[in-house]
This record gives C-alpha cells, structure tokens and sequence, in this order.
C-alpha cells in the first residue's frame, strides 16, 4: 500500500458579485472552542479562516470553557487570530451549559454592529443571548444546531431536553432567519419539527491535503485501523472494540488507534472494556492530539473508523478523506451516502458483525485500500473544501443581509 505526502492546499476566491468595498460583518457564537471538544471547534476555526479569506469581516464570541476547565486565553478583548478577532468570556459556572455573564454583555452590546450572526449549537446558554439580542436588533440569525435535536441527541437523556427544547429552543428555530445544516440526514430532523423551508445544507469544510505515492508498503504485517473523535456515548467505541476482537478471533490481523479525550470515567471503561476482550496488545489509547499528530496518526493509518450512534457531518472521516484515507463509518454518519457513492469507504449499520465483516475485508485486500484511498480523496476534494463551504457561507449570508436591509426601509 502506497503512503502518502502531504501539504495544504490554498483557498480559492470570494463569490461571484461579492463585493469586497463592503465586506459583510459575521459574528460567531458559540459556547466553546476547547480543542478538546473536538469537530465543534475545528469547524468553526475553519468556517472562520476560510470567510475571512474570501472577504468577510468575522468575529468570534466564546467562553473560556476548556471540557471542564479554563483555556488559557485573554479575557474580554480581542484575540486576533490571522484575519479573525476571537472574544473570549468567563465561564461563570461549571457544567455543560456553560454559562458566561461577560459573553452575554458582551452581545447585548455589540450584536447591533454585525450584518450577521451564526449561532452555533442548541442546548446551551449562549444561544439565548445571541439569538434573542439579534433578534431584537433586527439582525438575522443563522442557526446551527450542531446534530443536537437528532433523533439520537433528543433521547438521549430525553427527560430534561425534551421540556427544554419545547420552553427554550424552539423559538430559535422559530426566529432563526435560516438553519444551517451540514448533512442531508440532518435537513430531515429539522424538517420533522417543521422548520424545513429555513434549512441550508452547506457542508463543512477540511483542509484538502496534496497526495502523492510513495513505495508499496512491504511490512503488511496487520491493518492499521485509526478512531479519532470525542470519548463519549454517541461514538459508539465499545461496538468498535466489540468488532475488533471477533475479527482477531477469525485470525484477523488488525490493530487499532483510539486517539481523542473523554471523561475519566468513560475513558476508565473503554480501557476495562479493551483489557476484558484480550486487546491489550491490539489496541493503543493515545489522548488528545494536535493538528500535526493527527497528521500523523492519518499517515501512519491503512482505515479510519467511525461507527457512531448519530453524526450530523463527520468531521474527523471527512478529514481522513481529505488525507486519502479509506473510511469505515456508520450509516447514521451524515456523510455516509456520499461515501458509498464514492467508493471512498465501507457504509455499515452500527451492529458489531457488520463492523468486524467491514474490517475483515479490508485486511484480506490491501490493493481496494489503495483504490478506496484514492476515492477518499477525490471526494473530499470535490465536496469538502473549505473554499466550497465559505462561498456557500457568504452567498447566504449576503441573501439575508440584503432581505435584512429590504425590512428596514420599509
């Protein structure tokens, strides 16, 4: 199998009639950018380099949440980041939610000065503000509800989001000028709650990588699967493992990575899951990484796997694309119909047999991980350019700008 080198590709220019004389001013808000968190947070850094480069004025308004901690960041003044300014608020209080008085003053305030605003999650506290202050400014709001009222999400400790989504966030999505979605699979819960006339799907966006071939690989010894993601429930790790250990049962050479973080506990059970399947030699938790690990990690990988509960998108197998690497994934990943079009991976129900059949087959072929590989990154390069997602972003957030203006002078 052939490795790979690789390098950024640049973005490309702003959309046509774009005028950049008047650049449109977009702020972001969302209740965290720990990098710990995950595809949340490299979404949105991305969102936000690639708009500024194609000519917008972006903003970024945030708490200094770190899953749990604090970011070491300056506090209530402008961090600029390239051409982006990052505003970053206390954490009043710990917890999921992530409360920030200083954030919430911050938007009554300023929220007026901006053209758009992008809010960024439900089910947590800087939605009110920002959705609620714009609103009242006569601001348009491009909600994205990050794969929060999935099926999957909304059951999931249903007996408190339920009557919270029903007091709170559905009048969001009633004042929400449009709905930012990022997969097909996402539209249609949006959709199911009535909302569907609102929705944009517009993917997002992963840095595409330049590929080229090196020397077959000569040491096929075992298939080299990689996880990289958030420790958590959705992901549905322990299927993963579950699979794994019954491939290697059938004398299926295959290893695995597990690269992100999680809770202690949950990273504590994984771990006791790992040693009572016999994997301890097969399976190798790494923590979190940063951009150039988990470069990296996709270099020295031959799959990626994602076989997660519910996906709105699926960043990190986007990114693997990117990287040309062959991908196992759920069929409840957003993108998983553009992956088995592709050929660019395997598409499997989240059940363990079909997730060991998928690894036992890549490992018995190398040469179709080779031609997926190279599927893999013709797609990601047609569909999943941040240059793709921002000239989509600014084309719609030029409509509602205009539509905005129209109001006001009537």
């Amino acid at each position: 199998m052939h490795a790979r080198s690789l390098r950024r590709r640049d973005c490309g220019s702003a959309p046509a009639g774009y005028d950049r004389l008047n650049p449109i001013r977009v702020l972001h808000v969302i209740p965290g950018l720990s990098p710990k968190d995950g595809g949340p947070t490299n979404a949105l850094h991305g969102m936000a380099r690639a708009s500024a480069a194609l000519g917008a004025q972006v903003t970024v308004a945030t708490s200094d949440d770190d899953a749990g901690g604090r970011l070491d960041v300056p506090l209530a003044r402008p961090l600029t980041v390239g051409d982006v300014d990052y505003w970053y608020f206390a954490r009043s209080l710990p917890g999921s939610w992530k409360p920030s008085i200083g954030l919430a003053r911050w938007l009554s305030a300023n929220v007026a000065r901006f053209d758009v605003v992008h809010v960024h999650a439900l089910f947590s506290f800087s939605t009110i503000p920002a959705s609620r202050f714009a609103h009242r400014a006569g601001v348009p709001v491009v909600l994205r509800p990050l794969g929060t009222i999935a099926p999957w999400s909304m059951a999931h400790r249903g007996w408190k989001k339920r009557p919270y989504f029903a007091l709170v966030e559905r009048a969001h999505l009633e004042s929400a000028a449009a709905i930012h979605t990022t997969s097909e699979s996402e539209r249609e819960a949006v959709a199911a709650l009535g909302y569907g006339s609102k929705v944009r799907v517009i993917p997002l966006g992963v840095e595409i990588l330049e590929r080229h071939d090196r020397p077959v690989r000569d040491d096929w010894a075992s298939l080299r699967l990689l996880f990289l993601g958030r420790l958590h429930p959705v992901k549905a790790v322990p299927v993963l493992l579950e699979a794994l250990a019954a491939a290697r049962r059938r004398g299926v050479a295959a290893v695995l990575t597990i690269a992100g973080d999680g809770t202690p506990a949950y990273r504590a059970e994984l771990e006791r899951l790992v040693a009572s399947l016999g994997l301890d030699g097969a399976v190798n938790f790494v923590g979190h990484v940063d951009a150039e690990r988990k470069r990296a990690l996709f270099m020295a990988a031959d799959a990626y796997v994602l076989p997660s509960y519910q996906e709105n998108f699926g960043i990190a197998a986007a990114e693997a694309l990117a990287a040309g690497l062959p991908v196992i994934v759920s069929d409840r990943v957003g993108i998983a119909p553009q992956i088995a079009e592709a050929r660019a991976g395997l598409v499997v129900p989240v059940d363990e047999e079909a997730l060991s059949a998928a690894i036992e087959l890549l490992a018995s072929d190398p040469r179709r991980l080779e031609s997926m590989g190279d599927e893999a990154h013709r797609l990601a390069t047609a569909q999943f350019s941040w240059d793709r997602t921002a000239t989509s972003l600014l084309e719609l957030y030029e409509e509602l700008r205009h539509h905005a203006r129209g109001r006001r002078r009537r």
